[in-house]
């Protein structure tokens, strides 16, 4: 009976270690530190807790990064943000800015870890008709002083005797915007609209509304090589209803800006193009 309770114990003590090694080796997110992040150069995969910033030793070279932080969560608001991370070691600096040529040089405060490091997370923009790929140009602005980031090896002159640090945003960094996208005027009485929906694991997707009479048939959406389905429709100034029909069953969208009742379909996405 002993040896019985023994050879339990043994199994129950060498399980608990196999779990805790496959944790340590399959979350990235336990392993974050200033040494992890210098070994690879590829963070797009990868999560990170918000807490874990705060303990960073070294300032790294910029990434894109999916960043967990609890203190974002709410009803209307993903514990998931996403975004570009900037940071710059200095114990002695008072204050830190990060400036970039996407909004014209305009500061953005940078956070003090325990450590000294200062770090920026630049929010990625979702993308409407096509896939950008843009060059990010920045400086770190250090009392008052602009300074380039000496991690990153990637700079140009700046005309101004000084370097801009250059960090290239990739289109596997960007998020499809999804839902209804007033583009731009088409023709003088007509503007161009962008449906899109993410649904990789369905084969058959159209766009019904009230601008076709909510006939499935009439607008068959593309699917695109990332999961996305999409179409863009010509629509004069108006306010319209819609759903998607996915694989035959109607769906409404999650990302519409404001729902109507409908009397046949009940909840139904709504916008207007003035």
């Amino acid at each position: 009976m002993m040896r019985r309770i023994f050879l339990i114990a043994g199994y129950c003590q060498y399980f608990f270690y196999a779990a805790t090694a496959l944790v340590v080796v399959d979350n990235p997110v336990s392993a974050y530190s200033s040494e992890v992040l210098k070994k690879s150069d590829s963070e797009k995969n990868n999560y990170y807790y918000a807490k874990n910033l705060e303990k960073l030793r070294k300032s790294v070279k910029p990434r894109f990064i999916r960043l967990l932080d609890s203190r974002n969560f709410t009803r209307n608001h993903t514990v998931v943000d996403s975004g570009v991370l900037f940071t710059y070691k200095n114990y002695q600096a008072k204050n830190v800015d990060f400036v970039c040529n996407l909004d014209r040089y305009q500061k953005h405060s940078m956070i003090r870890n325990e450590k000294g490091v200062w770090y920026y997370i630049l929010p990625v923009d979702e993308y409407e008709e096509k896939t950008p790929e843009r060059e990010i140009l920045y400086k770190f602005v250090t009392d008052g002083l602009y300074i380039y980031d000496s991690t990153h090896e990637n700079f140009e002159d700046d005309n101004s005797g000084g370097l801009l640090s250059k960090f290239t945003l990739t289109s596997d960094m960007m998020k499809a915007k999804e839902g209804v996208t007033v583009l731009g005027w088409e023709t003088p009485n007509t503007k161009k609209v962008l449906f899109r929906l993410y649904a990789p694991h369905s084969r058959y997707v159209s766009l019904i509304g009230s601008f076709n009479n909510w006939d499935s048939e009439t607008d068959t959406m593309k699917r695109t090589s990332d999961g996305y389905y999409e179409i863009i429709k010509s629509l004069i100034p108006g306010e319209y209803a819609y759903l998607f029909r996915i694989d035959g069953k109607d769906v409404v969208d999650v990302k519409s800006q404001e729902l109507k009742y409908h009397p046949v379909f009940e909840k139904v996405g709504y916008f207007r193009i003035k």
